[in-house]
C-alpha cells in the first residue's frame, strides 16, 4: 500500500504513468491482437484513433496528478479517486467504440472476400439465422465463412431491395451464411494469378516479387482475392488447389 503521505508530487505522476501504462499496454492487446489483428487494424482505420485515445489517456492522468498532489491536502485521496475514474472512463469508452466497430466476419462471396464489422450486421438479420454458429458476433477476432445466393425468388428480391437502399449487402446477411470450408473450391477457382499484382502495386513492386518469389521455394501454386475493407482494401493469397487461406498481405488488389 502506497503512503501518500511520503511522496512528492513527481513521485506520485510516476507512479500515476506507471500503472496507466500498463493498463494501456492490456487494452492495446485486447484491441490490436484480439479485436483488430494483423492488418484488419489498418483496414479499418483504428490503429491512429485508439493510439490517440491512448496517448491522451496515458498522458493526461499523470499530468493532472502532477497538477493537484500535496500530501498536505485532506481532500488529495479523494482528487485522485476522481482523476483515475475520469481517466478510466475515457479508457472505457474508447474500448466501446472500436468494439462496436470490431471486424467479425470475413465473408467469401463469388470472387472477393468483405470485411464485415460488427455494426454492419443489424439485429434483425441476426433474428433470422436458423444456424447457432452464426447467430451471435465473434468477440476475439473475425471469422472467416462465405455467403451464397439463396435459389428463392422472394429471398432475392428481399436482398436486392436491401442493397439498392443502402441498408445491407448479402455479406451482411448471417442468415445466408456458411462455412468457408463448403466453398473453398470456387475461392480456389476464383484466384486470380500473384503475377497480376504488379501492375496493381506500382510502387511496391519488391513486395510482390518477395511474395511471388516465397511461394515459388515452397513449389506452391497460389492466387490471390482481393479483400474489401472499409478504409483500406488488402489481398489475401490462397492455395490455388485447395482454396485455403494462406496470408494477408497489405497490396493492392485492383486498381
Amino acid at each position: 500500500m502506497m503512503n501518500l503521505k511520503t511522496m512528492n508530487r513527481f513521485q506520485a505522476a510516476g507512479t500515476h504513468l506507471l500503472f496507466s501504462g500498463v493498463v494501456a499496454l492490456l487494452s492495446a492487446g485486447l484491441v490490436f491482437l484480439l479485436w483488430y489483428p494483423g492488418l484488419l487494424s489498418d483496414a479499418g482505420n483504428v490503429t491512429n484513433i485508439y493510439l490517440l485515445v491512448l496517448a491522451v489517456d496515458v498522458v493526461l492522468g499523470p499530468l493532472i496528478t502532477l497538477t493537484v498532489f500535496n500530501p498536505l491536502k485532506k481532500e488529495l485521496r479523494r482528487d485522485l479517486l476522481i482523476v483515475v475514474l475520469v481517466q478510466m472512463a475515457a479508457l472505457l469508452y474508447g474500448l466501446h467504440v472500436v468494439f462496436i466497430t470490431r471486424p467479425v466476419y470475413l465473408v467469401f462471396n463469388r470472387d472477393l472476400i468483405h470485411v464485415v464489422n460488427a455494426n454492419d450486421i443489424s439485429a434483425g438479420n441476426l433474428d433470422k439465422v436458423s444456424n447457432p454458429a452464426y447467430r451471435g458476433l465473434p468477440w476475439f477476432g473475425p471469422k472467416t465463412v462465405a455467403v451464397r445466393l439463396p435459389t428463392d425468388t422472394q429471398a432475392q428480391k428481399e436482398i436486392l431491395q436491401s442493397m439498392l437502399s443502402g441498408r445491407a449487402g448479402l455479406q451482411q446477411m448471417p442468415q445466408y451464411y456458411l462455412p468457408y470450408a463448403e466453398l473453398q473450391n470456387a475461392a480456389a477457382q476464383g484466384a486470380q494469378p500473384l503475377m497480376e499484382l504488379q501492375a496493381f502495386n506500382p510502387n511496391n513492386v519488391a513486395a510482390v516479387e518477395a511474395l511471388l518469389k516465397k511461394y515459388e521455394v515452397q513449389n506452391r501454386e497460389v492466387g490471390f482475392l482481393p479483400v474489401k475493407a472499409r478504409l483500406k482494401d488488402l489481398t489475401v493469397v490462397l492455395d490455388k488447389k485447395t482454396g485455403a487461406v494462406l496470408e494477408m498481405v497489405d497490396l493492392q488488389p485492383w486498381k
